[in-house]
């Protein structure tokens, strides 16, 4: 999985809350699966990115966290389509006058590319970037 660490370090370069206050962002993986055809060995992983901003300023506007949020994902997922539920949601925890903690939950997909090298041995080539996973899933031909 390469979205959680892809995600730290965008979030990282564009907001200096993070560069200045690393273990306020905390991201982990939770409820996964498999899209597979059991054709190859190819897949697509989907999973949900939880991002835990601990102690975030209320000075600063929310905005100022959600935007790199969102520019991250339109970069690294395919396009929704019209009238799609939104795959990220939040909540929030008020921890005083001052701050707060938000979590979010982002729903990403994760293209795996699997072949063999000449030694038998497995390479694992993610593709973030795949916009054709049902041709990927398909049979070899």
């Amino acid at each position: 999985m390469i979205f959680d660490d892809s995600l730290r370090k965008f979030l990282t370069e564009k907001l200096g809350f993070f560069r200045e206050n690393p273990d306020r962002l905390i991201i982990s993986v939770e409820k996964g699966s498999i899209k597979w055809s059991g054709h190859n060995l190819n897949h697509v992983q989907q999973y949900q990115l939880l991002v835990e901003v601990d102690e975030w300023p209320e000075r600063l506007d929310a905005n100022s966290l959600i935007v790199p949020i969102l520019d991250w994902y339109q970069q690294n997922q395919n396009p929704l389509p019209p009238g799609a539920t939104s795959p990220v949601t939040f909540e929030t925890y008020v921890l005083s006058n001052y701050t707060t903690t938000v979590v979010f939950a982002i729903k990403v997909e994760e293209v795996v590319r699997v072949s063999k090298d000449d030694n038998g041995n497995y390479v694992f080539m993610p593709d973030p970037q795949c916009t054709h996973i049902n041709d990927l899933l398909k049979p070899y031909e």
